[in-house]
Order: structure tokens, then C-alpha cells, then sequence
């Protein structure tokens, strides 16, 4: 607005002094004083008003660009999730949703294996109509299987491999010995 400089000052208060006088000088000061800062008070709130507004004007833009970003990131959201549900809905379709048991391979039987029930070779007639020779199926089994249908089997106590091993680890560990507790006397 107006530039006053010191010297422009310095004359406005002696026409000032010289017109009011020396006893109203100092009360017309304070007014001037008084209604200067009323006038820079309603200034700087009329200020404050205009930026308050431009604020808020600049608050509902991001608001409604932070609102349309939201917006889209739903929209791309469902998509995805709907997109999704089909295709888990067609891979259901392909899937075999039978319970697990009825989805077994079928059982096998020893005969499938060429053994009877004690684990034996079967006889020639036996398996399915396969011819072998007698000396063949005698060289492949010379060994002696063992009849687990017996009451008294002459392996009277067999030890698992889990049990053998964990008896070796109990084995290898450090002993428990009990130190002797001293005992002092009292001197009755």
C-alpha cells in the first residue's frame, strides 16, 4: 500500500504537533494506535478466511480424487475377486470332489503278487494260469518263508528296528551316578 519512510514520518508528526498541539497529540496517537490495530486485526482475519477457504476448496479436491481412487480400486477389486470365483468354479467343475475313500485305488491281494497268504510261492495252477517251471520258481525261492499263521512261532520275540535303536541311543547316554553326600557331625 503506502510506503512511509523515516524522514516522511518525521515531518507528518510535526504538522501533527504543530496543528493539535502538545496536550491532544499523545490521545490522538492512541486513537490512531487503537484503530490502526483494529484495522490490521479484521485485515489479517479477513486473510486468514480467504486461506481457510482455499484450504478447504483444495481439501474436497483431494477428497474427491482420493474418493474416485477408492472408488476404482473396488471396482478393480471385484473384478478380480469375480474373476477368480469362475475360474475356481470351472476348476471344481474338473475335480474329482468324491470322498477320499471312494476315490482308493482297488485293494490288491496276495495272489496278485504271485504268494499265497503265508507269503509263499503259488503252485503252478494256482496264479492266474501263468506257466512257470518248477525248477525256476525253486532257484528264485530257495529260502524258507517263515509261517506267521503258526500259534507257537519259532521266533518267540523279535525286536523292531525302531526299538533296537532306540535302545542304543539309551545306551549311549551319560549315566546317572548319585554323589555321596558328605555329612558333617556336630561335635556333641
Amino acid at each position: 500500500m503506502f510506503e512511509f519512510g523515516f524522514s516522511e514520518l518525521l515531518l507528518i508528526g510535526a504538522v501533527a504537533l504543530v496543528v493539535l498541539g502538545p496536550e491532544r497529540l499523545p490521545q490522538v496517537a492512541r486513537a490512531a494506535g487503537f484503530w490502526l490495530g483494529k484495522i490490521r486485526s479484521y485485515v489479517d482475519s479477513v486473510k486468514s478466511e480467504l486461506t481457510r477457504q482455499v484450504e478447504a476448496a483444495e481439501l474436497r479436491e483431494v477428497k474427491e480424487s482420493v474418493e474416485s481412487a477408492a472408488q476404482s480400486l473396488r471396482e478393480s477389486v471385484q473384478d478380480i475377486n469375480r474373476s477368480a470365483t469362475s475360474e475356481l468354479n470351472e476348476l471344481a467343475d474338473g475335480l474329482d470332489v468324491r470322498p477320499a475313500w471312494e476315490r482308493l485305488p482297488a485293494q490288491k491281494t496276495p495272489a496278485d503278487f504271485g504268494v499265497d497268504e503265508q507269503g509263499r510261492p503259488l503252485e503252478n495252477g494256482e496264479n492266474g494260469g501263468q506257466d512257470t517251471d518248477s525248477h525256476e520258481s525253486e532257484d528264485l525261492y530257495a529260502f524258507d518263508f517263515p509261517d506267521f499263521s503258526d500259534p507257537e512261532p519259532s521266533i518267540r520275540h523279535m525286536v523292531s528296528l525302531r526299538r533296537q535303536a532306540m535302545m542304543r541311543q539309551r545306551d549311549m547316554r551319560p549315566k546317572y551316578r548319585a554323589r555321596p553326600k558328605l555329612r558333617v557331625r556336630s561335635g556333641r
